[in-house]
């Protein structure tokens, strides 16, 4: 979803982009994983159906990291908590790990990744068929781009969905979080026999399932921190099969975490309305690839800030990686 508001956390592939020689150093590449970047280097992650984990790490340079490195993994379960160690396979050069199968839709992934004792933390929602799923889920997005700054009737954030487009607003106040189903002129249709399901990453971490609303054209819940999200993961589950999504996730990217991560713009001060705009322009902000013609690989972040836009370059060097 190129230029949209809702890939804030996301770094392009030209901007991890990698020299031959870190290629050379790299002993095994993961092919497409799904990668945090964190202050200190990143975690591209190999989550498979079955539990089985790899885990490369990588300086912010895109070197491998094979030495002082371990961690843990939990996987958060309805029976409880089951925790799995984090070790170094010296032959490949990555971290791994058996974990137990992924059975439900979204299951919920807490990471320890300690590197030369400083340690980086995250969590992942992992669909049924493993990260993977994630990154497919992406490409077939990509197919179908939403208009760059574009909203949803009650000013949410759309993604779309396998087949389907949707909005994700929760509002400031009560907390209650909403997703409607949008057709091709975004409006809101008939939730149907969708199931829907939602992964929330900020200061905490919850999953949600949603209930269908009065009059069947949306589903709601509650979010139990009524904060804008780093990071929003959505199930659509239909009779036949489901869909996942990463919300602004795109194939090739790097998602920023920790506390320098920008937030999604989920969460408004809004007046619930079914096919209405709502005359609200909040701030986001937006991270973009470097279009301002002076070559020098970096970002623009440009702030919206309700009806007055500003842009406003703030110039950051990253370094370079690759993951294949």
């Amino acid at each position: 979803m190129a230029g949209s508001p809702f890939a804030a956390g996301c770094k392009t592939a030209a901007e991890a982009s990698v020299t031959e020689e870190s290629v050379e150093a790299a002993p095994v590449a993961l092919e497409e994983p799904l990668i945090e970047e964190h202050d200190g280097g990143a975690v591209g992650w190999d989550i498979a159906a079955d539990g089985t984990v790899r885990a490369a790490v990588k300086t912010p340079d895109g070197k491998p990291i094979d030495k002082d490195v371990s961690g843990t993994l939990t996987w958060r379960g309805p029976n409880g908590d089951a925790q799995v160690p984090l070790t170094l396979d010296p032959k490949t050069g990555l971290l791994i790990a058996a974990g137990p199968r992924l059975e439900t839709d979204l299951t919920e992934v807490k990471y320890n990744v300690v590197v030369s004792g400083k340690p980086w933390n995250g969590t992942l929602h992992v669909p049924a068929g493993g990260t993977k799923v994630i990154v497919e889920g992406a490409r077939k997005a990509e197919k179908r781009p939403i208009p760059p700054g574009k909203t949803g009737p009650n000013g949410g954030v759309i993604q779309v969905v396998g087949d389907d487009t949707i909005e994700v607003v929760a509002d400031k106040t009560s907390g209650q979080v909403r997703v409607y189903v949008l057709d091709a002129n975004f409006k809101p249709i008939p939730v149907g026999d969708r199931k829907i399901k939602l992964g929330f990453v900020g200061s905490s971490s919850e999953l949600i399932l949603l209930n269908p609303g009065p009059g069947g054209l949306y589903c709601t819940g509650t979010i139990a921190t009524k904060v804008n999200p780093v990071k929003l993961t959505v199930v659509v589950a239909h009779p036949t099969h489901a869909d996942v999504v990463l919300v602004g996730y795109r194939p090739g990217v790097h998602v920023v975490v920790g506390p320098s991560a920008p937030s999604l713009h989920v969460v408004v001060a809004t007046t619930w309305n079914v096919g209405v705009k709502v005359k609200t322009n909040p701030g986001v902000v937006v991270v973009h690839d470097d279009d301002d013609d002076d070559d020098d690989g970096r970002r623009i972040h440009i702030h919206v800030h309700g009806k007055h836009k500003g842009k406003h370059k703030h110039k950051h060097k990253h370094g370079r990686g690759h993951w294949h």
